[in-house]
C-alpha cells in the first residue's frame, strides 16, 4: 500500500505546485482520473496513423474533385482534423457533420 500512497503524495504535490488555473482545469476533468506520470503521445503516431493516412487520400480526392480550389486548400488542417475524426467516429466531427448536412438542407428548401 506504501507504493500507492507515494503515488498519491506526489500527485498531490504535483498539483499543488500548479497554477490556479491548471488546477481548475483538472478539477474540471476530475482529479481522480487525472495521471501526472502519464507517458506523453508520440506526436508522429497521428501522423502514420491509418486513419492519417486514410484521411490524406480523402482529402486529396475531395481537392481534385473540388477543381483545386486554392481556399479549400487553405483550410487543410481543418479538413484533415475534420476526416479523421469522422473516419474515428468522434463525437465532435460527427456533430459538425450531422449540421453541416442539416444546414445544407434547410438552406436547399429556402431556394
Amino acid at each position: 500500500m506504501e507504493d500507492r500512497d507515494e503515488y498519491e503524495r506526489r500527485k498531490r504535490a504535483i498539483f499543488e505546485q500548479m497554477s490556479p488555473r491548471g488546477q481548475k482545469r483538472i478539477l474540471k476533468l476530475g482529479y481522480e482520473n487525472w495521471d501526472p506520470f502519464q507517458e506523453p503521445k508520440d506526436p508522429r503516431e497521428q501522423i502514420r496513423s491509418g486513419s492519417a493516412v486514410q484521411a490524406a487520400m480523402i482529402l486529396a480526392d475531395f481537392y481534385q474533385t473540388a477543381g483545386h480550389d486554392e481556399r479549400l486548400k487553405s483550410h487543410h488542417k481543418e479538413l484533415l482534423d475534420l476526416c479523421r475524426g469522422l473516419l474515428r467516429h468522434d463525437p465532435r466531427a460527427l456533430a459538425l457533420s450531422a449540421f453541416c448536412l442539416w444546414f445544407e438542407r434547410t438552406q436547399a428548401d429556402d431556394r
